[in-house]
């Protein structure tokens, strides 16, 4: 007999009511309505979150909120796929702790489970992450440095490894933590006016 997970319960649910996409990577988008106005924000994270996220989500909010959920490790590849597909203002990813993430101090994987820091002159190690047969990718394990102001008055916490990849293209890109998630939230998403 076959089961689905919780994860799985989820998806099946938000294939029903929203627009979703489940991309080259594996990783799954639903894009949740809100009212007119405001911008498109994506909320990153492990698939294993969904179902302490999706509670914890606004019921009203202006502009729109695109859920990926990521099918690996924290790699940098599918995080810059998905700012692709959602084409968001801002993003948040979602994390263990409280507050904000505002700041990465950069790290290399030299070896395999061998981190150290990003101005250390070894080069990184290159994983290849093979999702099937027909379909692989590289990632370099090189996470670079950034910082960015507080936009809210919230506790913060060591930011995302990913985020580096949307600052670089322009996108304010931060860590939500899981702790509080909810009040969070609200509080940035009246910073930035959309609710």
């Amino acid at each position: 007999m076959l089961t689905l997970s919780r994860a799985d319960w989820l998806e099946s649910l938000l294939e029903e009511r929203t627009r979703t996409l489940v991309d080259e990577f594996g990783s799954f988008y639903a894009w949740l309505e809100g009212s007119y106005g405001g911008d498109t924000l994506l909320l990153w994270m492990r698939r294993s979150l969904l179902g302490t996220v999706l509670p914890q989500l606004p019921k009203h909010f202006k502009g729109r909120l695109v859920l990926g959920l990521d099918a690996s490790e924290d790699h940098t590849a599918p995080f810059a796929r998905a700012l692709y597909w959602a084409n968001p203002r801002r993003v948040l990813v979602v994390s263990s702790g409280q507050g904000i993430g505002l700041s990465y101090p950069g790290r290399k994987e030299v070896a395999e489970g061998e981190w150290v820091p990003w101005d250390d002159p070894r080069e990184a190690r290159q994983l290849e992450v093979v999702l099937r047969p027909e379909f692989s990718y590289l990632e370099k394990r090189a996470y670079a440095p950034w910082e960015a102001p507080a936009p809210a008055p919230l506790t913060t916490f060591e930011g995302p490894q990913v985020g580096a990849a949307g600052w670089e293209r322009g996108i304010p890109t931060y860590g939500l933590g899981l702790v509080g998630l909810d009040r969070s939230l609200e509080t940035l998403l009246e910073v930035w006016q959309q609710r």
